[in-house]
């Protein structure tokens, strides 16, 4: 940490400066020593690094040494194109996902060589070819693996230090960065200095400036201190701006706020712990309806089985607000067979298809504000504060589709199109939940952060999902894994970037 020694003698230097300690910033970090520079120094402004990254689960990479050794054919060419071709070619910066794709499978050989070690596994039921690197230990270990080879190359990294300003000079030049400590500001002087501090999930004021889809019922469970800083200091030192206002969302669902607002099923985990789940899950069960204030269906509930395809759908209904409504013979099914889990395998507890003895009594001790419980449609519609007639014209018409076996409206798949008839209906109120935002500062393939002129500033970069211009509208569940991968992988390439900038 900064002391007032360090204040008291003008503050601190080094070679290039990485604003932000999460996967994209020791990346950005380690590469740049990797690659020739002498000092480093990460800012923190938490206790700790990790930032998303450590919440994270998986890689996306295509060529990699994984892919390889398991015969898995996933080529760069393709993604690339199935990337364009979400965007529309729009809205994003083809080259930016030409080198972040490019540099992907080179990034898990050289996380391999730091130790870690992954698995390919899908994100949703037959997703081919594999090009999700889950990482063994999660998000937790790669943050581990990466802040220890950092330590060891000699990073200097400054945790409870938030930055504040991107000092630049007459020629406009970024030159350093003015911090904050509780022992007060301390000047860091620099040569080179990457921008690397996450999005502003946290930060309400610019989801309500910049998100069109943002509403106040929305739960945030990322790290917080998301909260869009670097973004900021970036603008106010004349960058230009790219990809503001996407949101990576996921739903419908709630997240829990206390203990009690978990259901402790009477089972174990893997470990042999007491199991409690949220009702999250629950929620995107495929045989389950989805309608919303109104009483209407919106959405093929079973679409893709991949819990980010929703979150938009989610949010664009009246107020964001959702309701999943299942019948007893459904919630029985539950409790004997378990879930099939919207959820890639292996993330949260249960497992899929874990039976969860005791869901509906759990269920019942919900009831009230997030849970309704009745044997009347009726009293299913006066609790979602729709008239009578609506909820029953919606449950008519998607028993009559499950009767026949076809969704003439949404197309849903058959095997999930089951008639609610088995009295008490179970009603969950839910919302869209944010994981991150995407997108903030403008930059090139370089990583070089771009001004409102459309020049780069001299020796300012920007890297992870601060840097805007890679993806488009929502989160592309094909490329899985794309927004750790994408950390790492511009990251690396802003680390590089800056030291051949130092080699001018």
């Amino acid at each position: 940490m900064a002391t007032r020694e360090t204040q008291r003698t003008g503050g601190l230097q080094a070679e290039v400066v990485v604003v932000g300690g999460g996967g994209a910033g020791l990346a950005a970090a380690i590469t740049a020593v990797e690659k020739g520079c002498k000092s480093v120094i990460v800012v923190e402004k938490m206790g700790s690094p990790g930032g998303s990254t450590a919440m994270a689960h998986d890689v996306f990479g295509v060529e990699s040494p994984v892919q390889k050794r398991a015969w898995v054919d996933a080529r760069g060419d393709d993604f690339f194109k199935s990337a364009m071709e979400w965007a529309h070619w729009s809205k994003v910066d083809a080259r930016i996902v030409r080198a972040f794709i490019d540099k992907s499978g080179d990034t898990i050989r050289w996380l391999e060589e730091k130790g870690l070690s992954f698995q390919l596994l899908p994100m949703y039921p037959n997703q081919a070819p594999l090009v999700r690197h889950a990482v063994k230990g999660r998000g937790a270990q790669l943050i581990r693996a990466l802040h220890s080879n950092s330590k060891d190359l000699g990073v200097q990294v400054l945790t409870r230090t938030r930055a504040k300003k991107i000092l630049r000079d007459k020629s406009g030049n970024a030159v350093g960065v003015l911090a904050v400590t509780k022992e007060g500001e301390v000047t860091i002087k620099a040569k080179s200095i990457i921008i690397t501090t996450g999005g502003y999930g946290n930060n309400r004021e610019m989801l309500k400036k910049y998100c069109p889809y943002y509403q106040d019922n929305m739960t945030y469970d990322g790290p917080r201190g998301n909260t869009g800083d670097g973004i900021l200091m970036a603008i106010e030192a004349g960058a230009a701006t790219a990809s503001l206002g996407i949101m990576n969302l996921h739903g419908p669902g709630l997240m829990p706020e206390t203990a009690a607002d978990y259901l402790h099923i009477d089972t174990t985990d893997g470990e042999g712990q007491p199991l409690k789940m949220n009702m999250m899950p629950i929620c995107r069960e495929p045989d389950t309806l989805w309608v919303n204030k109104k009483a209407r269906r919106f959405v093929n509930e079973c679409y893709i089985l991949q819990f980010f395809a929703y979150g938009h759908a989610v949010a664009q209904q009246p107020d964001g607000v959702v309701y999943t409504i299942f019948d007893s013979g459904i919630a029985q099914s539950m409790e004997e067979e378990g879930l099939f889990m919207q959820l890639a395998p292996h993330w949260f507890p249960p497992d899929t298809f874990t039976p969860l003895p005791g869901l509906r009594r759990e269920l019942r001790k919900q009831s009230g504000n997030i849970v309704k419980i009745s044997s009347s449609w009726g009293e299913i519609a006066d609790w979602i504060g729709v008239e009578p007639a609506a909820m029953m014209a919606t449950a008519d018409e998607y028993n009559a589709a499950c009767d026949q076996g076809y969704d003439p409206i949404f197309g849903k798949d058959r095997r999930y199109l089951i008639p609610l008839r088995n009295a008490p209906y179970y009603a969950i109120k839910g919302h869209a939940c944010i994981c991150d935002t995407m997108g903030g500062i403008k930059i090139n393939e370089n990583m070089e952060v771009i001004d409102t002129k459309d020049n780069p500033i001299p020796g300012l970069y920007a890297a992870g999902v601060a840097a805007g211009g890679w993806e488009s509208e929502s989160y592309n569940y094909h490329l899985t894994g794309h927004l750790l991968g994408f950390a790492l992988n511009s990251g690396r390439i802003a680390g590089e970037s800056a030291v051949k900038y130092l080699s001018k």
